[in-house]
């Protein structure tokens, strides 16, 4: 069949020409279309959901919203691993799904099972799932830079928020424009207490009011002289002086109370978790470009480039100028054309060495073309199995061009040979066809061979399936063009090409200086085999000593160009101090001769891909090209005795410097950067991205700690700290702190609110809004959305004192008597009742000074100096504390010798037209109501598989030691050191989890 192939080609060329430029096309346009990228995505098929519940703290996004999400997705189909982070106000549940799973698949099982749990979520929270896309989508990222100084934070964040942002996401392939850094813009209603108690005003009123104050409508059409009209309501707050215009209610006497008259409106900052700084000079606003899954990234950042660069720059306000922080697209052609090159220059050399032992330029052709054009058929298969091109992928195809090679190169040799002692008369092209199928079944089997050697690779899963496919692919594929151009393009070439005067081996001088050298090799290993087979036993025993020297790791560090500097310091770091810290990291950075530019990042970015808390910095470092990097001594040979003359003469064949290395600066950069409180990390960023999404760990090595209780979890975590700064080879350690947080916890007491005829929600109520704050609604105004937020002043909440001075309103007298006579178990007089309950919070006002009376605030409500009362009076010289906006408690009832209760309206015969007599509103401090107390707890929870987990990160200098190496010695240090741990387990992984399963994964496969 082969021969029969090979002498249809021969004697068909023409045929055979015109299907081979026909696949030649084809084959182009595949490479063509072919997606860029550095290196395949490692990453598994994910999905996000990602909650936000601003306000709750960690423990309570935990318990109401991440662990019913996560506990559900792990029965969705194909799900391998479920993560949770709960932080403040926010839930992010990370789905990995198994190898091969489609995402948009994935996505469908998710909203599927998402849609069970709908009834078993808080009120008003509604779950989204991130965008559709992987990893290692962060391909561009960008700042705001006003060069003018005439732009604030605000405005550039502004800017970034309504017109970069979806400028960009209109971009092809583009899935998110994620905005970091800047302060977005609120409309900060600031309500003053003691204006709101003298209009008995509650909150709830006011929140109605600005609610109902902030809308359009339609009235649908009217006809007017034969036109039509559009019936519209403009209702829309669009500043600050709409807002303070805003009817909140009345004084009883028909004057209207605004909304100017009870509270200070004011434009401020929404609460910040994410900041960007750019060189150590200050914040900026930056925006980071996700790609979408399966896309071209070297196609999308192009796209992006060209749109800023033709629409966005030129549209930018004056002095205003976005700076490229980080760009995907350097790295992709470095590493594309650094395998560019180094495929065109293999092909050079091969046919330069074809051409001079065979001394016949023609004959050499046959292999000169044949080589490129299997390459190039390559490309067709990468294209139809969607196979990016990369440094793996193009990587096989330079693995496969040596043995591609040797077919043509046995072909045209054997067809040397036979020309060589062919007659005369003999037909030329029956011999070199004669010639061809002689050796063309051969050849093609064992072609085909080393294509079927390369198929266990395809049997690997997770990131070594990953990363090894797309060269096996490759591989695979150019083996495979290779043997069947052997026999078809080859012969028709031969037939072609082999002309003229053949010259015989002999005659090649090269040839036969080689035969001279190996020649007696050969004589004496063919005349004395048994010592020649002891003798390269004993070389294979010898490398057995150093095989079992050799360390392991999965995957040898990419020289990316730049690095990502993610340090970790303790939680409870406040934003302004997180703020400052990276400031001064990034000016040391900057201040580094290597570096070319520092986009620092503190807390999170405003998108489901970036779940990290405020004490987690991630610093992008751009580096200078090699060349401009630091010159470091080398000693030579005749460095420490030859005159400075002589070694002027030796350099340039000698150099006694060299530039830097890559470890060189990392291990700089982490000495620079060695401050206190923080624990550093270095290394690339698409790997450590791939890293922290595959096994949750951003450095080489990781343990994670399972159990069922935080603070048990915490204490193995931080042992285990301790321990593992003593191995060896380690450079940094940290261990998660699962109680590092700091709460303001405020317990309503049962008991106690029961009295006064409330309940916990009624406490709870004041707690969310007036202390917590209320997004009301949002202003429009153009394409811009602004939030309206309500709450106390910040001077309400300074301090555990000062909380405990916010006023709760109670209910009406009848209320309140009605409630203490329950709860006294006995009927009583309804004066006698709600005067021991106001009794009780004058006692408790006199004992606490945040909340202590005023003297002239007694006097404005009638006062409690009246003859008779069992009260203290209030002195005019009472102490007052300048950062608490004065307040006053109702006055105490009648017939305790104080005015009548018409103060707070506790009765209706009070004096006529207050607002308090016709609402029947009274207010006491919420620390007679509640318990108000300074606590830890966890800053973040991590929820894995339904178990709650703390990670401990450990950095080692991978220059001493390997990481197979480091984690078995480290294995045996901590099981001595820890002992038994019941209700604890520890799993060792980063980098480690994925080499670890590389030898099991090919010890099944290659056999």
């Amino acid at each position: 069949m082969v021969e029969r192939i090979i002498e249809a080609c021969a004697r068909n060329r023409f045929f055979v020409f015109v299907v081979i430029a026909g696949l030649s096309v084809w084959a182009v346009f595949s490479m063509r279309g072919l997606a860029l990228d550095a290196i395949p995505d490692l990453s598994d098929t994910q999905v996000i959901v990602w909650t936000e519940w601003m306000g709750r703290g960690p423990d309570l996004v935990e318990d109401q919203i991440t662990y019913p999400i996560v506990s559900t997705l792990l029965a969705a189909p194909k799900v391998k691993t479920v993560r949770g982070y709960s932080m403040f106000g926010m839930s992010f549940v990370y789905a990995l799904f198994e190898d091969g799973t489609d995402l948009y698949w994935a996505r469908s099982r998710v909203l599927e099972y998402m849609s069970r749990i709908s009834d078993r979520l808080p009120d008003g929270v509604n779950p989204v799932l991130g965008p559709d896309a992987t990893g290692v989508g962060w391909i561009y990222e960008y700042a705001l830079v006003d060069e003018g100084g005439t732009h604030d934070l605000s405005e550039l964040r502004s800017l970034q928020d309504w017109f970069l942002k979806y400028a960009i996401e209109s971009v092809p392939g583009v899935a998110e424009v994620a905005s970091v850094g800047g302060f977005q813009r609120q409309y900060q209603v600031n309500l003053d207490p003691d204006r709101l108690r003298a209009y008995g005003l509650p909150i709830a009123s006011v929140t109605g009011a600005i609610r109902r104050a902030n809308n359009d409508v339609g009235g649908r059409v009217v006809e007017m002289a034969g036109r039509e009209y559009v019936v519209r309501g403009l209702g829309y707050l669009k500043s600050v002086a709409d807002l303070e215009q805003v009817v909140v209610g009345d004084d009883g006497r028909g004057t209207p109370v605004r909304l100017r008259d009870i509270a200070t409106v004011q434009v401020g900052p929404d609460i910040r978790r994410g900041v960007a700084e750019l060189n150590g000079r200050g914040e900026v606003v930056g925006g980071i470009v996700i790609m979408r899954d399966k896309e071209n990234a070297l196609d999308v950042i192009e796209a992006v480039k060209k749109r800023i660069d033709e629409e966005i720059a030129p549209a930018l306000p004056e002095g205003v100028r976005l700076v490229t922080t980080y760009d995907r697209s350097d790295l992709i052609r470095a590493s594309i054309d650094t395998l560019k090159h180094a495929l065109i220059e293999e092909a050079i050399v091969v046919s330069i060495v074809i051409a001079i032992f065979l001394l016949h330029f023609r004959s050499a052709l046959v292999a000169i073309i044949t080589l490129p054009i299997a390459v190039l058929f390559s490309f067709i298969p990468m294209r139809l199995f969607g196979i990016s091109s990369n440094i793996m992928s193009l990587g096989g195809i330079a693995i496969a061009i040596g043995a591609m090679v040797d077919a043509s190169i046995v072909l045209i040799e054997n067809a040397h040979k036979k020309l060589e002692h062919a007659l005369p008369h003999e037909d030329r092209m029956e011999v070199v066809i004669r010639a061809a199928k002689e050796v063309g079944r051969p050849i093609f089997f064992s072609l085909l061979l080393i294509t079927v050697s390369f198929l266990p690779v395809f049997t690997l899963e997770g990131q070594g399936g990953r990363l090894f496919r797309p060269l096996a692919y490759t591989k695979t594929a150019s083996m495979f063009f290779a043997a069947l151009l052997s026999i078809t393009l080859a012969p028709a070439l031969m037939v072609m090409l082999i002309k003229g005067k053949i010259s015989r081996e002999e005659d090649n001088p090269i040839s036969r200086i080689l035969i001279r050298l190996y020649k007696p090799f050969a004589y004496v290993a063919l005349h004395n085999p048994k010592t020649t087979l002891l003798l390269a036993a004993a070389a294979v025993a010898s490398a057995v000593p150093l095989g079992l020297r050799l360390g392991s790791e999965f995957m040898p560090p990419l020289n990316e160009g730049s690095l990502l500097y993610m340090p970790t310091t303790l939680p409870g770091i406040s934003i302004e101090q997180a703020r400052q810290s990276l400031q001064v990291q990034d000016q040391i950075i900057a201040g580094t001769p290597e570096v070319a530019m520092v986009f620092g990042k503190v807390g999170r970015a405003e998108t489901p891909t970036d779940p990290a808390p405020l004490d987690m910095v991630e610093t992008t470092i751009l580096l200078k090209p090699r060349d401009e990097w630091r010159l470091v001594d080398r000693p030579r040979w005749y460095s420490a005795w030859a005159p400075e003359p002589l070694k002027k003469a030796l350099r340039p064949v000698w150099p006694d410097e060299r530039r830097m290395t890559w470890q060189e600066l990392s291990e700089d950069l982490n000495a620079r950067l060695n401050m206190p409180g923080w624990t550093n990390s270095l290394s690339p960023p698409i790997k450590t991205r791939i890293d922290m999404l595959t096994t949750g760990i951003r450095t080489p090595i990781g343990i994670k700690v399972y159990g069922h209780d935080l603070a048990e979890i915490e204490r193995v975590a931080q042992k285990l700290e301790g321990v593992m700064r003593g191995i060896p080879g380690t450079r940094g350690v940290f261990a998660e702190r699962s109680s590092g947080g700091y709460y303001l916890d405020i317990r309503p007491k049962r008991d106690v609110i029961a009295r006064y005829g409330l309940n916990v929600g009624d406490v709870l109520d004041v707690v969310e809004t007036a202390l917590g704050g209320m997004e009301v609604t949002r202003t429009v105004e153009g394409r811009e959305r602004y939030s309206v937020n309500v709450r106390y002043p910040r001077d309400f909440r300074l301090s555990p004192e000062t909380v405990r001075g916010l006023l709760v309103p109670i209910r009406t007298a009848q209320g309140a008597a009605g409630m203490a006579m329950s709860a006294l178990g006995a009927p009583a007089d309804e004066n006698a009742m709600i005067a021991a309950l106001m009794r009780e919070a004058y006692d408790y006002a006199e004992r606490v000074p945040a909340v202590s009376l005023l003297a002239q605030g007694m006097e404005g409500m009638g006062g409690m100096g009246a003859s008779g009362s069992s009260a203290p009076a209030a002195s005019p010289a009472a102490p007052t504390m300048t950062d608490v906006p004065a307040f006053t408690l109702p006055p105490l009832p009648g017939g305790m010798g104080a005015a009548p209760l018409g103060g707070m309206g506790m009765n209706p015969g009070g004096p006529s037209g207050t607002p308090a007599a016709r609402d029947g509103v009274a207010m006491v401090p919420l620390g007679l109501l509640a318990d108000v107390d300074v606590r830890t707890g966890p800053p973040m929870i991590k929820d894995e598989n339904g178990s709650l987990v703390g990670y401990v990160y450990v950095d080692i200098d991978t220059s001493k030691r390997d990481i197979g190496g480091y984690v078995t010695e480290a294995k045996a240090v901590v099981r001595d050191a820890l002992g038994a741990t019941p209700g604890i387990r520890l799993e060792w992984t980063g980098q480690y989890e994925l080499s670890n399963a590389w030898p099991n994964a090919c010890a099944s496969s290659f056999p």
